[in-house]
């Protein structure tokens, strides 16, 4: 029994985990660096838990999706933008011609089709 936990304990290095990715070590340590793998450091050392490791290749498995189906899904999920873009063009014409809100002359009140200012009496 002893010797099953201490199997199960035994933590891998840098290489053994390589040669059980397939991967090289350059991009194992890629890895480690990013945050992306779990893994122990010993002072310098790095060293891994074989359960971790394989917790870790369950999260990377990838579904087939079809295409079609992903598509929908991305159109739900697109909310109605928050920035009204319209208002936004208008306001900026607006500023561009000199009708919009000024801090110099505060906001124009406006009469009529012809959109003339409202003299209410300040110059």
């Amino acid at each position: 029994m002893q010797e099953k936990e201490k199997e199960q304990r035994k933590l891998l290095t840098v290489t053994e985990v390589a040669n059980y990715l397939s991967i090289k070590e350059k991009t194992l340590y890629a890895k480690v660096e990013a945050g992306d793998l779990p893994c122990y450091r010993i002072g310098k050392l790095i060293r891994f838990n074989k359960d971790e490791i394989d917790a870790w290749i369950d999260t990377k498995k990838v579904v087939k999706v079809d295409p079609d189906e992903a598509a929908k899904n991305i159109l739900r999920s697109i909310r109605k933008p928050s920035i009204d873009v319209q208002k936004v063009i208008r306001k900026t014409v607006d500023e561009v011609r000199g009708e919009g809100y000024t801090l110099s002359h505060g906001k124009p009140d406006l009469k009529g089709s012809k959109r003339e200012e409202v003299n209410n009496g300040n110059f």
